[in-house]
């Protein structure tokens, strides 16, 4: 019996596959490790918690500062977790990565589905941006060195962030992010909706269409790395080539590599995270901390 194609080559259940953690061996020891890497840089790093950067409770950021006595850049990490979930202290480990090298972290919360709509994250995650430029020097940071992380669901909302038609209505420089670390994300919505994810996320026609970066490239834009891992689903993967591939031929920066043996959990703690790796060596040289 021919399968029913309902995106690329895949059918209902190829689709639902893509969208989960179930390809991950070993998953509860992959996150045990995420958070014990999360837990090592909070003690290692002088840091402040649950800074406000904008109203409501999820308006929060962490903060970790570096000891070099001169400003340096701001790295601000956005997290995943299907825009439905996860935290900010989860992720610590963005610290141990970028403040030994003379950055300033700031890992942040925001608000999730379905308390809120897609559009009121990214609302969240400008305001955060916007914070920073405004604050970040009284954190140890340069407003004028932002660079922007973001993992799964929060490489999409970079992807967004990216576009420089926001930041006037903020009273922001067009190129307030001078660049971007997207990894393992999502940039055409469209397979979420046909796969389990249509439900909880809820996502309306008209949100697809407005939210699928892939489909709204901006014209000019600070240059982005693109990175997916070797091990994660064929969906993933294709995303993200397929943003890269848009991007130069739209005459956008950018810089793809694919982590070989990196699943969607491992490819922050063994490539993002990891001093040595090409990818940390990659978001080193963007924020100019590396040759």
């Amino acid at each position: 019996m021919a399968k029913d194609i309902i995106w690329r080559n895949l059918d209902k259940a190829g689709v639902d596959a893509q969208f989960t953690l179930d390809t991950v061996v070993d998953l509860p020891g992959e996150q045990k490790r995420r958070l014990d890497a999360a837990g090592a840089a909070r003690a290692a790093h002088r840091h402040v918690c649950r800074v406000p950067y904008g109203p409501g409770p999820e308006a929060k950021m962490d903060i970790f500062y570096h000891d070099t006595g001169k400003p340096g850049p701001i790295h601000m990490f956005i997290h995943g977790g299907f825009w439905m979930g996860m935290d900010a202290t989860t992720f610590s480990f963005a610290a141990a990565a970028f403040v030994p090298f003379g950055a300033t972290v700031a890992v942040i919360d925001y608000p999730v589905i379905p308390n809120v709509r897609m559009g009121d994250i990214f609302e969240h995650v400008k305001q955060a941006i916007a914070f920073l430029y405004k604050h970040g020097a009284e954190h140890g940071g340069d407003p004028n060195r932002i660079f922007v992380a973001g993992h799964s669901a929060g490489a999409h909302m970079l992807s967004l962030a990216m576009d420089p038609t926001w930041q006037a209505g903020m009273g922001l420089p067009a190129d307030v992010v001078k660049g971007g670390c997207a990894i393992s994300g999502v940039y055409d919505l469209t397979p979420l909706t046909l796969s389990f994810q249509r439900d909880p996320l809820g996502l309306t026609a008209a949100e697809v269409v407005k939210f699928s970066s892939l489909n709204h490239l901006p014209k000019k834009a600070g240059p982005m790395i693109m990175t997916v891992g070797g091990f994660e689903t064929q969906e993933f993967v294709d995303q993200t080539l397929d943003y890269a591939k848009a991007w130069r031929e739209a005459g956008l920066k950018e810089e793809t590599i694919v982590v070989a043996q990196a699943n969607h959990i491992s490819i922050l703690t063994d490539g993002y995270a990891t001093h040595g790796a090409a990818l940390h060596n990659a978001a080193l040289r963007q924020m100019g901390l590396a040759k």
